[in-house]
């Protein structure tokens, strides 16, 4: 199909361009190809036909294999036409894919040596290194396996903190869509990971594991997205909880399952950037006592809530 949607393209244009099939079967290819030149050599209607052809590919693949992670590689190709195709200075263009390919590789190195507990500075890995330090330390291979996950989770998200706070534009686009297609594997993997201990060892209780084992546990489960019936089986679990980590821990949680299901949520712990510096929570059931049931449980006001958020989305631009 996307090799036909080239040599489409390529006849309308009266010039012969190459296929990006190949492209998608490897990042490095898919890296350093120029897609600049493949506008010259297609147009822009010929770019944008192949763009439009690859996101129906990639939708019909995804939606066959409901869970499944874009590729690095398709998630390149796919930032790489949208990105030239709108594009309005070549030059600039290659600066800013060029400069999103360094920036991406000093992440992976970043979240790399966080997960081995090294000090890469920023307060905000502070935790995710800590993680990785008492992996190293333990002894019970349970608790091992569990900490070395959440300090993988947690650096790739602090990473993702990082990318946000670059200029929105194609720049911040390149970095962030084949970033997150590695967040989507480790987020992926935890998730086997989790299901796989619960199922044959029960799930990790504050009474049993510890208050800081449990709150791991439920972190990795937080970010479970991709199976939304795995997170709604845990909430009957961790509803049981009588300490009040354990009850915000259920909050999120319950938050997270109601608003990826259309649903309003309780205790407004889900929301999105809405401006600079401005994050807004998701619909929330009986907003008029929202903060009442927030403060119940030690969450703190809504508006104080929402003011963390404005250093992640002081460089929000609506697209």
């Amino acid at each position: 199909m996307l090799l036909a949607l080239t040599l489409a393209a390529a006849l309308a244009a009266d010039a012969p361009a190459p296929s990006i099939a190949p492209l998608l079967a490897d990042p490095t290819a898919a890296r350093a190809f120029d897609y600049m030149t493949l506008r010259d050599q297609v147009g822009v209607g010929g770019l944008a036909t192949l763009s439009q052809g690859l996101e129906a590919s990639l939708g019909e693949r995804l939606k066959a294999a409901p869970g499944a992670c874009e590729t690095e590689a398709e998630a390149l190709v796919r930032v790489g036409l949208v990105t030239a195709l709108t594009a309005k200075d070549p030059a600039a263009w290659r600066a800013d894919w060029k400069a999103a390919d360094e920036k991406r590789e000093a992440l992976y190195v970043r979240v790399a040596r966080v997960t081995k507990g090294e000090d890469v500075g920023g307060a905000d890995y502070a935790g995710a290194r800590a993680a990785a330090r008492k992996a190293a330390a333990a002894t019970d291979p349970r608790r091992r396996q569990l900490f070395a996950r959440v300090a993988r989770d947690q650096a790739m998200r602090y990473a993702i903190h990082d990318i946000w706070a670059l200029p929105t534009g194609p720049m911040q686009d390149m970095v962030k869509r084949p970033f997150l297609t590695r967040l989507c594997e480790v987020d992926t993997d935890n998730l086997v990971w989790l299901k796989a201990e619960w199922r044959e060892n029960g799930w990790f209780t504050a009474a049993r594991d510890g208050a800081e084992a449990s709150g791991n546990a439920w972190l990795l489960a937080q970010h479970a997205d991709r199976d939304p019936d795995f997170q709604r089986a845990l909430l009957p679990v961790l509803a049981l909880a009588t300490d009040m980590q354990g009850k915000i821990n259920y909050a999120y949680l319950a938050d997270r399952v109601a608003t990826n299901a259309g649903e309003p949520q309780v205790y407004g712990t889900q929301g999105r950037c809405v401006g600079p510096g401005r994050w807004e929570p998701d619909t929330v059931k009986d907003p008029e006592g929202l903060d009442a049931r927030r403060l119940a449980l030690g969450l703190g006001s809504e508006a104080d809530y929402q003011s963390h958020f404005q250093a992640v989305c002081a460089n929000f631009k609506a697209s």
